[in-house]
């Protein structure tokens, strides 16, 4: 993804948590490897967030480090980004996608899929 969208899916992330009293959002990018920034107040998302990696097409292990981390919720909502060019993903909980609008996932998801300008 470009840092224009890059930018624009982390405010909508900091805006959303804001609005429903979200105190920490978990945050993990993806190129080659898979970066956990850990847990971040929204405030810090929206204001000066620093992005690691420039994105890649391999999502599931940080789908797979969500799902079995100790100190995440069992019950918690993954929401992906990405720009539609990504593997087949095998994601066993509540989840959404948020892609640029015009873009498609190269599966048919099971959860929502929300776009972007």
């Amino acid at each position: 993804m470009d840092t224009k969208q890059l930018g624009k899916a982390l405010g909508t992330i900091a805006s959303y948590s804001m609005a429903r009293d979200v105190p920490l959002v978990r945050v993990i990018f993806c190129d080659a490897g898979v970066y956990d920034q850990g847990y971040i107040a929204p405030e810090v998302i929206a204001d000066r967030m620093s992005v690691k990696g420039r994105g890649g097409t391999m999502l599931q292990p940080a789908i797979d480090l969500l799902e079995h981390a100790e100190d995440f919720p069992k019950t918690g909502p993954l929401l992906i980004i990405t720009d539609g060019y990504c593997d087949r993903l095998r994601i066993h909980r509540e989840h959404a996608f948020l892609i640029p609008k015009g873009q498609h996932l190269p599966f048919v998801p099971k959860g929502k899929v929300f776009r972007m300008d």
